[in-house]
């Protein structure tokens, strides 16, 4: 899918992706698809894959008469992740299983656990590797028990010069290969991540997962209807358990209250009544922030989409710092990062070696971002 492609598309696959509560809306797509034959639903089919949707579109469309073709091709996405996420389920239950006898504390993030959870089927969420949350002064534990496991890190050079990474990269080359992204941070370009420190206190209390469900939705720039999905779903299921003023409340200690504010917003459309009207009106983002995020990212969802290669690349920056509120001292911090990453991300994203030169890895990125970064910047404020 290009950049410029037709967000109507993107249309048809949120009509038929969404929460039960718009479940009505699916049937006129359906028939809409399917009046403009079999290449429009393939096309559908290919975003929805790349959208990371395609098994829920599969559970989803069930009740509906799609052509022969479809429903199989549909079916055969289904049953291929669900048999991937119980390979998943099983190496994330064998290494949660070592860490927790390490006494290492640990928290599974966006894997088939999330997808029983969300949506009560394992199979429904499209999971391409695992992901596990740790303190970051058991960083150097963890590594040592993941080797121990068949876990070669990607990241080269001493454990302790990554010790500020957001998430590290480890493989199992077996058959199939396992990935598995160790996280000790949960929010991008921060100095001080208070979400991973709520949970580090907490736990992954309702509230946390919330807010960790629309940080995804920032991390990946709006650019992915997976996480609008994730929102959605969990409001549709928990939203009316969440505790509003404790949500609210760590929501405005996080840089990122607009971006939360603009998840949460796209998400109530599909789940009505999940979301208090204050703490959408006390999420919203000021003038500037708006703008930056209406530029980028279009009218909603749809629009993303059809910009998600725009949007995954340099020209997204404007969405991170729509995302924030602009004008404090966090958002100052999170544009210094993002032109002045700390050496451990700029060692976990290009491979730099511990003991090599860090300046040239350094100059690529700079020579390759900032550019269509600051085109972006000009034309959301012109």
């Amino acid at each position: 899918m290009n950049p410029g492609h037709e967000p109507g598309l993107a249309r048809e696959l949120l009509s038929l992706c969404v929460a039960p509560s718009r479940a009505a809306e699916a049937p006129a797509a359906a028939s809409s698809l399917s009046a403009g034959g079999t290449q429009e639903w393939e096309a559908l089919i290919r975003l929805a894959v790349e959208q990371g949707v395609a098994p829920l579109l599969a559970v989803r469309t069930r009740p509906l008469r799609l052509p022969v073709a479809v429903r199989e091709r549909l079916e055969s996405i289904y049953t291929a992740n669900s048999i991937r996420n119980l390979r998943l389920a099983a190496e994330e239950s064998r290494i949660s299983a070592a860490l927790a006898a390490a006494g290492l504390r640990h928290w599974p993030l966006k894997g088939p656990g999330l997808s029983e959870r969300l949506y009560a089927d394992i199979g429904v969420r499209q999971v391409s590797d695992l992901d596990l949350l740790v303190e970051p002064a058991n960083l150097a534990r963890a590594d040592a028990l993941l080797a121990g496991l068949g876990y070669s890190r990607q990241s080269s050079g001493q454990i302790e010069s990554l010790a500020r990474a957001q998430e590290l990269l480890y493989v199992r080359n077996s058959n199939p290969a396992f990935y598995l992204d160790l996280h000790q941070r949960l929010l991008p370009y921060v100095r001080r991540d208070p979400l991973a420190a709520r949970v580090f206190a907490s736990g992954m209390t309702k509230e946390n997962l919330l807010l960790y469900l629309c940080a995804n939705q920032i991390t990946h720039r709006f650019a992915r209807l997976r996480y609008l999905c994730d929102v959605a779903a969990f409001l549709e299921r928990e939203g009316s358990s969440v505790e509003g003023d404790t949500f609210l409340s760590a929501a405005r200690r996080m840089p990122w209250g607009p971006g939360v504010g603009l998840a949460l917003d796209w998400a109530v459309a599909f789940a009505p009544a999940s979301v208090p009207p204050r703490v959408l009106h006390a999420l919203r983002p000021g003038p500037i922030g708006d703008l930056l995020l209406r530029r980028s990212l279009g009218a909603g969802a749809a629009d993303a989409a059809a910009r998600s290669r725009l949007l995954d690349g340099p020209a997204g920056a404007s969405v991170s710092l729509g995302s924030a509120y602009l004008g404090r001292p966090e958002a100052a911090s999170i544009a210094w990062r993002m032109v002045f990453p700390t050496r451990a991300y700029i060692r976990e994203q290009t491979g730099a070696p511990a003991e090599g030169a860090i300046l040239p890895a350094y100059a690529t990125r700079l020579m390759r971002k900032i550019p269509a970064a600051l085109r972006q910047l000009l034309k959301a404020t012109s």
